[in-house]
């Protein structure tokens, strides 16, 4: 039996794939299908649009705008589920899984379980990242990550810091300037900006070119709009080896003075911060957008992981160390958006699960014959 871990998109996708390909699954989730996406903030839409996003064999309605809600995506996820009439059982958790011999033995919150392959697809964003500030445990307001900002309304006349310029925290930031909140952001290694889409085909010719161009081709492209002059300069090195921001409205909101840019943290007071450039400003609260990690917590001793966290795996996403150990949805290119992406990953999985499976069914039966 196929196990697979996390209902969110990745394995859902993975779920309806192993349907069309007439292989047994189960599916188990510890809370709720899409449970990552119940906790984003409410102003939260994708970044890419509905027409490249929708998982596959099942394009999102055409009555979403282009860049459906997150409330529209989950609800979408819950059609998804029913369009493929997917089993999934919710409230159980994984808490650790062994190899024995040629089965994985599971340890789930309602019982022991095993399995033939398993396929985490716990997702990127159920897993903060909080790193720890210089003098943080002596600020005096809330600090919270982006996982539990929901809106600004309760931030109303007060002094904001978000840590951190990617997605969330440019997003995050521009939704607290746009109600009032005097808001600042920090921005420490740059950030590189990216048009919204405006048509599919434009995006996957854009997705396909940056994967494919030389590397020097694609950076130049994508160094076209700089914004150093607000404070919000290039990331170092290349920035195709950096996940873009999607939309201008950051630097447009630095440049109409309603969110301020500082650089790197030096030191968290009671009520202030100190910056790395000798400047210091009060805050009445800060906010994490300092991104996730891999859930992969239950066989984070049997995997390889990169720099960056992520699994490392082979062209049909399974570990390095563990062939019937399938990781997906964890890594994609920088250039692609990660739900674009999801329909040739689990393509692919399922393609090396069918390939793993039938060369140890004609090893069991070699072996059965010269007995």
């Amino acid at each position: 039996m196929i196990t697979i871990i996390g209902a969110g998109p990745a394995g859902l996708a993975m779920a309806a794939e192993l349907t069309r390909r007439n292989r047994p699954y189960r599916l188990i989730e510890r809370g709720r299908v899409g449970e990552a996406w119940h906790h984003h903030y409410d102003r939260l839409r994708l970044h890419t649009l509905k027409h490249v996003s929708g998982l596959p064999g099942f394009p999102m309605p055409s009555h979403y705008p282009d860049f459906p809600s997150r409330a529209q995506f989950l609800e979408y996820l819950h059609q998804y589920a029913q369009h493929f009439d997917l089993r999934i059982e919710e409230g159980i958790e994984l808490r650790r899984a062994d190899i024995d011999g040629d089965r994985w033995r599971l340890d789930t919150s309602c019982g022991e379980a095993d399995a033939s392959v398993l396929v985490m697809a716990t997702g990127i964003w159920s897993a903060p990242v909080r790193p720890r500030l210089p003098g943080v445990e002596r600020f005096a307001g809330p600090i919270l990550h982006s996982r539990d900002y929901r809106n600004p309304h309760i931030f109303r006349g007060q002094r904001v810091l978000v840590v951190g310029a990617g997605n969330s925290g440019a997003e995050i930031a521009v939704d607290l300037a746009g109600h009032g909140v005097e808001t600042a952001i920090v921005v420490r290694s740059g950030v590189a900006f990216v048009p919204r889409p405006r048509s599919a085909a434009g995006m996957r010719l854009a997705a396909w070119l940056l994967r494919t161009l030389p590397p020097w081709l694609g950076a130049r492209l994508l160094r076209r709009r700089n914004f150093q002059h607000l404070g919000l300069p290039l990331p170092p090195g290349s920035p195709l080896f950096h996940y873009p921001v999607v939309g201008y409205e950051l630097p447009q909101a630095v440049a109409r003075r309603r969110v301020a840019v500082y650089p790197g943290v030096a030191q968290i007071e009671s009520g202030s911060v100190a910056f790395q450039d000798g400047r210091r400003a009060p805050f009445d609260a800060i906010i994490l957008a300092t991104g996730y990690r891999p859930a992969l917590d239950p066989v984070a001793h049997l995997v390889t992981c990169d720099a960056s966290g992520r699994p490392v795996v082979d062209r049909y996403w399974r570990a390095r160390r563990h062939p019937t150990l399938v990781c997906i949805g964890y890594t994609y290119p920088t250039t692609e958006g990660w739900l674009q992406a999801l329909g040739r990953v689990v393509r692919a999985a399922a393609h090396g699960i069918a390939t793993q499976a039938d060369t140890t069914l004609h090893d069991r039966r070699t072996a059965g014959a010269l007995r």
